[in-house]
């Protein structure tokens, strides 16, 4: 039997999860910092090594593109990192390939936040209410 997941239901977990994750949406498709969800899955491996093992599944340019992140060290100084902006589709995949309880969390998140735009889309006056306020 198939339960259908409530609205209700997705818009609690969005909410928890949103500052675990957090979506760009500033770039034409909505991104993902790679060093973001290494974090939120809990991933034991040094980022570079746990990203250099997936993303040879990918393709640079299309579903990931390289770029910086920044961090505070100890003595409080600002420190540039490496990082990458994956699509959602690559972050919902990686989730899918940790096999661990986070990962079904984060990939659920993904799948909620989805949903929930989809619902936007097909709602004319919940859109009028977001773009005409």
């Amino acid at each position: 039997m198939i339960i259908k997941d409530s609205l209700e239901n997705q818009t609690e977990r969005i909410i928890a999860m949103k500052e675990l994750l957090k979506i760009n949406y500033e770039t034409e498709r909505p991104t993902v910092s790679a060093r973001d969800l290494h974090e939120a899955l809990g991933i034991s491996s040094r980022f570079s090594r746990w990203f250099d093992t997936n993303k040879e599944l990918f393709v640079e340019g299309e579903d990931y593109n390289k770029c910086t992140s920044s961090t505070f060290v100890n003595n409080g100084a600002r420190r540039e990192l490496e990082d990458y902006a994956i699509t959602v589709l690559m972050a919902k995949h990686l989730c899918l390939m940790s096999r661990t309880e986070k990962g079904k969390q984060c990939r659920q998140y993904l799948i909620d936040l989805e949903k929930a735009c989809c619902c936007l889309w097909r709602n004319p006056r919940m859109m009028a209410g977001l773009f005409f306020v």
